[in-house]
């Protein structure tokens, strides 16, 4: 069987496992992600779909398909390293503003 049968066939489990066990709780995130890596991907994706690409503050671009309150979020990037450099820069930021510090340059020598 195909990683993608499997995948679609645990799909298919886990909804007979919920509408068969009514007293368990919906899982708290109701979305699947799918990198596509590039913004490229995600364009012709779209495209595919007759969909239209939404984009950050940083340019990365992602398409919602919404199933009912399950969304399939399918996302890429205009460079991955500088999306990661520019969250962790963030994180970094407001982890010092949290603790009362402040971030400086460093000095040369």
């Amino acid at each position: 069987m195909s990683d993608r049968a499997q995948y679609t066939a645990a799909l298919r489990q886990v909804a007979d496992w919920l509408d068969a066990n009514p007293h368990c709780n919906l899982p708290v995130v109701q979305g699947l992600h799918v990198p596509l890596h590039t913004n490229a991907a995600v364009r012709e994706f779209a495209q595919q779909l007759g969909l239209e690409t939404d984009a950050d503050a940083e340019g990365n671009l992602s398409i919602n398909v919404p199933f009912g309150p399950i969304n399939y979020h399918a996302y890429g990037y205009v460079n991955f390293d500088d999306h990661c450099a520019a969250t962790e820069e963030r994180n970094a930021r407001r982890w010092a503003d949290k603790n009362g510090l402040q971030i400086t340059a460093g000095t040369d020598g």
